[in-house]
């Protein structure tokens, strides 16, 4: 997580607008644009189909090409449960952890979409130069909706059960996200952290925090309630301080479910597989509507 990054854009919170009690969507959002989404077979397995898709990102001009898996089984019926799921700082659609989870998930009955956020994967030098507020925050958050768009317009997926799985920059970024947009029916968020303005050592001034609360998942999270929400943090974490796990745990809604892993940022210590499995259970168990009284 580049936390190095976030002292770095303080400066630039100037033009950013502090939230009155519920704010407003913080990020751009275009519902009702053309995606003009493409889509190209890449590989077929017993469990599951490969896509690569593209659409259009929330920035005119800007294509969002992703990774698209989809359930291929005869018990599984369409429309499918969904999950948007977003990597760390240094990954991108084709990250070896994400690819796992991907497959993890689609075996497991869900559609799955990976985007290549902006400046990531193909999108490497592609997009305009922007500043880290813009290229990292309410660009980020605004394909993410993009990606929703996507996800619900497609007729093998059932609108009412999407989910947003964050790792790392993906959780930091996703919370936000998902805090603002109802379509995102559960939330989970792995070795994020928030709270940004406070990491800066002595007393911040009054003016910088306030405009940190239009984006710091530290402000959002409360927002996600009363949807389910998974937060999973380490205890030995060495990209993501201590202090921003901590805070965004204190500052997520009561009924959020907690955990934390005695291991490091990359879940050395624990079985990844098996907790990036337990994450998807838990998720598909979230969106799993109760029985008919």
């Amino acid at each position: 997580m580049r936390l190095l990054a976030i002292l770095t854009l303080l400066p630039l919170l100037a033009h950013a607008t502090a939230p009155t009690t519920r704010p407003a969507v913080p990020y751009p959002t275009a519902h009702t644009a053309p995606l003009d989404a493409t889509d190209k077979l890449l590989d077929a397995t017993d469990t599951h189909t490969l896509h690569r898709v593209e659409f259009n990102g929330v920035r005119p001009g800007s294509r969002v090409p992703a990774n698209l898996y989809v359930p291929k089984n005869a018990a599984l019926k369409p429309p499918y449960p969904a999950v948007l799921l977003q990597y760390g700082s240094g990954g991108n659609k084709n990250t070896n952890y994400i690819v796992m989870i991907g497959k993890l998930a689609v075996a497991r009955g869900f559609v799955v979409l990976t985007i290549d956020a902006p400046n990531r994967g193909e999108r490497k030098h592609k997009d305009p130069r922007l500043s880290f507020l813009d290229a990292n925050f309410l660009q980020y958050l605004g394909d993410y909706s993009r990606a929703a768009d996507y996800l619900c317009a497609r007729p093998d997926v059932d609108p009412k059960r999407l989910a947003y799985v964050g790792i790392s920059w993906g959780a930091i970024t996703g919370v936000t996200y998902a805090a603002h947009d109802p379509r995102i029916a559960a939330v989970a968020s792995l070795v994020g952290g928030g709270n940004f303005a406070n990491v800066i050592p002595g007393a911040v001034p009054e003016d910088l925090r306030k405009k940190t609360e239009a984006f710091d998942p530290y402000y959002n999270v409360q927002y996600i309630a009363p949807r389910p929400l998974l937060l999973i943090n380490v205890t030995k974490d060495q990209l993501v301080p201590k202090f921003m796990a901590e805070s965004l745990h204190k500052a997520a809604p009561a009924h959020a479910k907690k955990i934390w892993l005695d291991a490091d940022h990359f879940f050395t210590g624990v079985d990844r597989e098996k907790t990036c499995a337990d994450v998807i259970d838990w998720v598909r168990e979230a969106l799993t509507p109760p029985p008919a009284k």
